[in-house]
Parts: C-alpha cells; structure tokens; sequence
C-alpha cells in the first residue's frame, strides 16, 4: 500500500508541476496580524472583516488508518471599533469548544499597544503562525509538544494581557496568561509569564527567541509544577529560498524536554509552486535512552490563491524506541 500510495502522490506532484493556475502567494515566516489572522476578507459597509478557511485533510499510514477528515474549518470577524480599538474573533468548528480567539487590542503607539482576552501565546515563530499558512501539513512535533498552549491540546492559545510593539528592529510581545489553555480559568494563585523578542538586522534575516515560566497544578498531589520553556528561532529568505530553524527546551517538573527542527522551501515557480524539506527532532524525557524520535518531512505546495492551496507531503518517522513508520498525507485548503 505504501508503495501505490508514493506511486499516487509522485504522479500528482508531477501534475501540479505541469499545471499553470493564476495564483496568490503565502508570505511565512511573516508575522500575522491580528493574530492568526488570514489575508482573504469579505469587505462591507461596517469596519469589520470576515475571513475564514476550512482544511480536508488525506492521511495514510495503512490499510486500517487510511480516512479522510475535515482538519480545521475555521471563521474569523475582525475591525476597528474606535480609532485605537480593534477586535477579534474566530471559531473552529471542528473543535469543541469551538472559540479560539476572543481578543481587543489597544493601539497606542508603534512602540506600546495592549492585547487582552484569548490569543495566541507569544512562543515560537511556529507555533503563532497561522494553521492556513504552515508550509507543511503538520506542525513539528516539538513545536506540538512543547510550545505553550499546544502542550495541552488548546491549540496554542491562553488567556491573559500582554504588552507588544516595536522599537527599531525589535519587535516584542509579552505579558502574564493563565496557563491553562482554551477557555478555562486559571487553577492556581500564579500567573504564567510568556515573551518573544524578535530582531531583523539585515534584509531577509530574522533572529528571535521566546520565555516562558509557568506552573501547572497536578490534580494528583495538587501540587504547582514547574513548566518552563525556553526557544531560539531563526529565519532567512533570499530571493526563492527561505530557511527556518528553531530550537526549544523545556522543563515539566523534573523532567526536561528538548527538540529542534530545521525548515527549507524553494519556490519553483514564485506563488505557485513551492518544494519543503523539514527535520524535525524531539526527546520527551533527556535522562532516559531511547526516547527520541526524527521525523523527515518532504512536500510539494501548490497555491492557488492567496489562501487556497493543495498540499502533499511524505512522512517518515525514526523512533529510537519503536518501530519507523511512514505517512503519506494530502491536504486541500479553500479560504476567502
């Protein structure tokens, strides 16, 4: 089966090599703005925007676990209420609780604006990217395990405040969260703090890193657990190339975690077609043996308007402490 299924997948790549669609482009590692925010709207008469995507997602490992699946389907209104006032909300279907981004921001100056409700935790170039704008079909696995917010299955957000601007090249955001996740109220008398810090030196060049001390309660023992993570991130895109690195570490009570992944995309035809190659490394526990796992990433995007594409990518999974696995998954994106 994992040989018919390469023998599809190589046949529809060469398709979409041959094919010729006027098409938009997807600018990552941009920063999205609002939050999560996706670069198709529905003008009218009011100050707000509607947009939204929705994702139907092939995956096939084998017999048993080939389906089809509806990934994200996702609706997001945003706009100005005041001068310095602006809103924005966005659901997932798919998910329940379906609120994702429920946020008001405070534009003050370029140097100091305010963010409260439901966000996006400021953590990882990866992680505060837009699902419809990731140039694989997955997110690396460390970014899923230990980025904040994704470490708990909330999709990378949390509640709270914080504070974000820019000053020359830096651009910074940071502020104090609940550190539970989607829609829930804190479980203890401590607030997490969460930063990201970003420079652009030279033209193309993005160099980053990101903080986050947390405590998390042990419904066992109820007892506050450490849960702190620290990341580098670095991208750089030149011409057709772009490369991005990240690296993050983290500790949950005595366990620490480590991981990295290193990104490379080549566009073969500007704003349409698009090869990836990731690696993605992650160790769960780094006192034990055997525990990490390398995941190779090959693909192919094909873009056919600024926020519609078809993606097709193979996987392969080496585990240190299990049997390699192979995936095969292809991933069609319609949005406005």
């Amino acid at each position: 089966m994992i040989r018919i299924r390469m023998i599809i997948l190589r046949a529809l790549i060469l398709s979409l090599l041959l094919s010729w669609l006027p098409a938009g482009g997807l600018a990552w590692p941009s920063e999205p703005g609002p939050q999560d925010s996706t670069s198709g709207v529905v003008g009218s008469s009011l100050p707000f925007t509607v947009s939204g995507y929705a994702q139907l997602l092939f995956t096939g490992r084998n017999e048993a676990e080939d389906t089809f699946s509806i990934r994200r389907a996702r609706l997001s209104l945003g706009g100005n209420i005041l001068k310095r006032l602006r809103f924005k909300l966005q659901a997932d279907l798919v998910r329940s609780p379906a609120l994702l981004d429920a946020l008001a921001e405070v534009i003050l100056d370029e140097k100091l604006n305010l963010r409260v409700g439901q966000f996006l935790v400021p953590f990882s170039l990866e992680s505060t990217t837009s699902a419809g704008q990731l140039l694989t079909i997955n997110r690396s696995r460390v970014v899923d395990l230990l980025a904040p917010g994704r470490d708990n299955g909330s999709a990378g957000r949390d509640i709270g405040l914080v504070a974000f601007g820019r000053l020359s090249m830096f651009n910074y955001t940071l502020g104090f969260l609940n550190g539970t996740g989607l829609n829930k109220k804190d479980d203890n008398e401590y607030k997490d703090f969460a930063s990201r810090f970003t420079a652009s030196p030279a033209p193309g060049l993005t160099l980053g890193f990101s903080i986050y001390n947390g405590r998390r309660l042990d419904t066992t023992t109820s007892a506050n657990l450490i849960r702190n993570r620290y990341g580098l991130e670095a991208s750089w895109h030149y011409r057709h190339l772009l490369l991005i690195a990240e690296y993050i570490i983290g500790q949950d009570d005595q366990t620490e975690k480590s991981g990295w992944y290193f990104l490379g995309a080549f566009d073969l035809k500007p704003k349409r077609f698009q090869l990836v190659l990731k690696l993605d490394y992650f160790n769960p526990d780094r006192s034990l043996p055997d525990q990490s796992s390398l995941v190779y990433t090959t693909g192919v995007n094909w873009f056919l308007s600024p926020m519609s594409k078809l993606q097709a990518n193979f996987e392969y999974h080496c585990l240190e402490g299990g049997p390699d696995y192979r995936v095969a998954l292809l991933q069609l994106q319609v949005g406005f």
